[in-house]
């Protein structure tokens, strides 16, 4: 097994990197200590307190620049698995800007980035790849996260970085995010190797549909922005379903399996350009546990239950990444796609669901056959079977479209510019609208039937499969 080392920035990142180690646990509760697949996240130190014995360690780096969530974390039970010196913190918060996070935090906790990532490297036989999860919307997961994804393309440019980013929603309530979510969107086109960009609307109305509010649900209406906020819990349940995403994602590399999927393999057969990896991911839907549903989750794994979560994962009920339906109205092109199951789940009828999921989508003509499939025997915790898509999809331009038109609505009046001018020049700021406008035109072009733009493409013959046929 080859490891992973994981490095949560900011109060989201961090948030979703609690649940996701909280899920890692609860997944690896039966796995004896002397089994490899904990090598990928976990290692294990000589106890403090007895020299017969060994404790378990994260791979991992802790960062933010506001102090609560993290000591949250040391407090919690959760705490055991990180040593202070996986821990950077500051007090005062970036305020909201990336400018502020990237350009000032940034150069200031550089060392410290640098030793905390070195010392989990040391502790890494054959590294596989960084595991960034932070959000866009505010400063120090955009900014600082931004940071450290640059230094890690510097410092360590053969090892795969992987970028698991939240983007706002458009209610939401932090007014600069638009300028902050402009600017990171730059970096992780310029820096990381392959992202899997969640959407804050998303991930709530995929939460609703699991843990359904108890009210009439013939009356039932999306939460608006303030109704979110008192809902503590709520954001429990949406950190919770991006654990999820990312323990289904990385399965393959920690339990066995006839047909895993390295996290490799994902970067490797959905990237067919380099700027173009920006993977948009869906869930099937789980349903509230009472006693009818558990005993018909008991009963049927079969073929009818594997159809229903594509239509899932397929349809707008498991999409997390702000898309509408794969199926929708307005065509859309798949430059790559991918299925991950888990648990009890027949190859022929996987193959015959992906089968009938090929038919209905749209693919580059000289590409036409490119769909991943893998398995993986263990399922997740409470659910017999589940399933993952991938899609390094056009709509996704629509998605940056929104969040290009929102930026442009302030920077057009150079509202709120001033507080990123104090750390960076404006041409900066253009620099990065600039980014997100040629990556957009890409997916366009994509969709029109075209070469991306501003990609350089290899001279190939015109019936060589860039990927083998499913």
């Amino acid at each position: 097994m080859r490891e992973v080392v994981s490095l949560h920035v900011g109060q989201c990142g961090n948030q979703v990197g609690s649940a996701f180690w909280n899920l890692m646990l609860l997944e690896h509760e039966q796995t004896p200590d002397t089994d490899p697949a904990l090598s990928s996240f976990f290692h294990f130190e000589p106890s403090k307190t007895s020299r017969s014995s060994h404790v378990m360690k994260a791979r991992a780096l802790l960062v933010d620049m506001e102090c609560g969530p993290l000591n949250e974390t040391m407090r919690s039970p959760l705490g055991a698995l990180f040593d202070d010196a996986q821990y950077i913190m500051d007090v005062s918060g970036a305020g909201n800007n990336f400018a502020q996070g990237y350009y000032f935090y940034g150069p200031q906790y550089h060392e410290r980035f640098m030793a905390g990532i070195h010392n989990n490297l040391e502790k890494c036989d054959s590294l596989q790849g960084f595991f960034l999860t932070h959000s866009l919307g505010g400063g120090t997961g955009s900014g600082v996260g931004s940071y450290i994804l640059h230094l890690l393309a510097d410092e360590f440019p053969k090892i795969t970085r992987f970028s698991t980013c939240v983007y706002p929603s458009d209610d939401g309530d932090v007014i600069t995010a638009p300028y902050n979510t402009m600017l990171a969107t730059r970096e992780l086109i310029q820096s990381a190797d392959c992202v899997f960009p969640l959407n804050n609307s998303s991930l709530f109305s995929f939460n609703q549909l699991e843990n359904p509010p108890k009210t009439d649900a013939a009356n039932a209406q999306p939460l608006s922005a303030m109704e979110r906020k008192s809902k503590s819990r709520g954001f429990e349940g949406v950190n919770n379903i991006a654990a999820r995403m990312l323990c289904h994602l990385t399965s393959s590399s920690r339990f066995h399996g006839e047909m895993n999927v390295d996290i490799n393999e994902i970067y490797t057969n959905l990237v067919p350009f380099p700027r173009m990896h920006f993977l948009m991911t869906a869930l099937n839907v789980r349903h509230p546990a009472t006693s009818q549903t558990q005993k018909h989750l008991r009963t049927d794994h079969s073929r009818p239950a594997l159809q229903r979560a594509f239509a899932d994962i397929l349809g707008a009920r498991g999409q997390l990444s702000g898309g509408n339906s794969i199926h929708s109205d307005r065509p859309t092109t798949m430059l790559s796609s991918a299925f991950l199951a888990r648990g009890k789940v027949a190859l022929s009828d996987l193959v015959h669901c992906v089968e009938g999921a090929q038919k209905n989508m749209n693919f580059p003509e000289w590409n036409q056959d490119a769909c991943k499939i893998g398995m993986c025997r263990t399922a997740s915790p409470g659910e017999e079977m589940g399933v993952m898509g991938m899609y390094n999809s056009s709509a996704f331009a629509n998605i940056l479209g929104r969040d290009l038109s929102n930026f442009q609505r302030l920077f057009r009046k150079k509202a709120m510019l001033h507080h990123y001018t104090e750390y960076v020049e404006e041409e900066v700021v253009r620099e990065a609208e600039q980014e997100v406008v040629e990556l957009v035109a890409d997916y366009q072009a994509i969709e029109n039937g075209r070469y991306p733009v501003t990609e350089v493409t290899t001279s190939v013959p015109a019936d060589f499969p860039l990927y083998p046929p499913f």
